[in-house]
């Protein structure tokens, strides 16, 4: 039993399906009644009549989820609620970096023979632990922390920095910043080159403050890429069975989720190269802005009646990008269009681009001339009536320049192999115009 004056620890067994613990802000006090749903005093009731304010309580979700997510401190002792009788009620002192799981805990052979063992299975209770058990899973998290400390030290991100990197001017970003947080998905498009995926780090580095890309996951879609893949199905489990396995946007969710109110940002490259009603599956619904959260969760197509339901959290943005090129994609549906905001890139062959050349060591003269014969090349592709704007060159070819001392040479590479193999295909049908427009873009040395 507790002691009657020493600090008491407790472990508290939370239902994730009646309440979630990331969910709880520091600020926020939870309740936490001593009385079940039939209103019959819980199992060990001596407990609660033993809690003190200042005890300290691991917070732990029970089944499915089986992890250690929190501390708490009990903020006042066993008291009468007008509207849900006798509770206690607590807040959190501090989250755990990476959620302890039960299976890692009970690894250690510290909790071999702890009472921690014997009740974890009794959910939505409270009991006593000991000091020692107590201070042992705190050194874990401890723990947790001092290996992030030991990593590198994260620098600021902000607009400006952006700005930097892009072609595009301020006003153009921010407004692209302000769709995002509004609308919380969005799909850049535009023609090959014009930098949609460059961009969507940039914009992700500045809603997040730095360049940590521990909040930031990246995938393609193809024609072969499933909901399995994204989400949740069954594979293969090397003993001639199925289990089932979280895809990559379901763990990228749960880590969004265990860290609430810290924004994290999901990259689609590529996204109308998939099937996208088949991979998004029911979060076609749960991806719109007013569709997040946990009162919105739903059960997913693999789920049975102990899988806890599923939901996208409100700190989650999904950036696309898709190329306008392409002619082997299919368009996209209106289901998906009407939950993203497009926004459309162009080819940026303006000042600031000639101003980056002639900082990587191209001359001026040969930077602007650079600018102005590609420019000319995307006139004739937009007035082209089975091409027009989206077929249009990007500027990002040339923004990997290696510092050659041969600029020309540089040049005429990325122009023979990076340009010319678009334009075949463009004009697939009339080799004498690619000729002809290839030959313009050769002329400027």
């Amino acid at each position: 039993m507790p002691q009657k004056n020493a600090r008491n620890y407790w472990w508290l067994n939370a239902n994730p399906r009646i309440w979630s613990i990331d969910s709880l802000k520091p600020e926020q006090v939870q309740s936490y009644t001593s009385h079940n749903e039939f209103d019959h005093k819980r199992r060990i009731y001596k407990y609660f009549e033993a809690v003190k304010k200042g005890d300290l309580v691991i917070g732990y979700e029970s089944t499915p989820v089986k992890q250690i997510k929190a501390i708490f401190e009990i903020t006042e002792a066993l008291h009468v609620d007008p509207h849900f009788g006798e509770i206690i009620s607590f807040k959190l002192k501090e989250r755990v970096p990476e959620p302890i799981d039960w299976i890692e805990l009970k690894s250690i052979h510290f909790f071999k023979d702890s009472e921690v063992l014997k009740n974890r299975n009794n959910q939505g209770s409270l009991f006593n632990i000991t000091e020692d058990e107590f201070e042992a899973i705190q050194a874990m998290i401890d723990a947790q922390k001092e290996a992030m400390m030991g990593e590198d030290v994260l620098i600021p991100y902000e607009k400006k920095d952006a700005l930097v990197d892009l072609f595009m001017d301020e006003e153009q970003f921010e407004e692209i910043l302000e769709t995002l947080k509004y609308k919380k998905n969005i799909i850049l498009q535009g023609s090959p080159g014009v930098g949609k995926t460059f961009i969507a780090k940039r914009l992700a580095y500045t809603l997040v403050g730095t360049q940590d890309d521990s909040r930031i996951k990246m995938v393609q879609f193809h024609q072969s890429y499933s909901y399995e893949d994204f989400i949740q199905g069954l594979r293969p489990d090397g003993e001639g069975g199925f289990k089932l396995k979280n895809g990559v946007f379901y763990e990228f969710c749960r880590q969004a989720q265990r860290n609430a109110g810290i924004d994290h940002f999901f990259i689609i490259d590529e996204i109308n190269r998939g099937n996208l009603s088949k991979i998004f599956g029911e979060l076609l619904l749960l991806i719109e802005s007013d569709k997040r959260g946990r009162a919105n969760e739903m059960p997913l197509t693999y789920g049975d009646k102990d899988s806890e339901p599923f939901y996208v959290p409100d700190n989650l943005y999904i950036i696309g990008t898709m190329n306008t090129a392409d002619r082997s994609l299919a368009m996209i549906d209106y289901a998906l269009r009407r939950r993203f905001a497009f926004i459309s890139l162009e080819p940026l062959f303006n000042q600031k681009f000639v101003a980056y050349l002639v900082q990587k060591g191209v001359e001026r003269n040969f930077a602007e001339n650079i600018s102005k014969v590609i420019s000319q090349l995307n006139q004739v592709i937009a007035n082209d009536k089975n091409l027009q704007k989206g077929f249009q060159i990007g500027h990002s070819y040339f923004s990997t320049f290696a510092n050659e001392d041969d600029t020309h040479k540089w040049y005429r590479r990325i122009v023979n192999l990076e340009i010319a193999p678009l334009l075949e295909e463009y004009w697939f049908d009339n080799e004498d115009k690619v000729k002809a427009e290839i030959k313009k873009l050769l002329e400027i040395f």
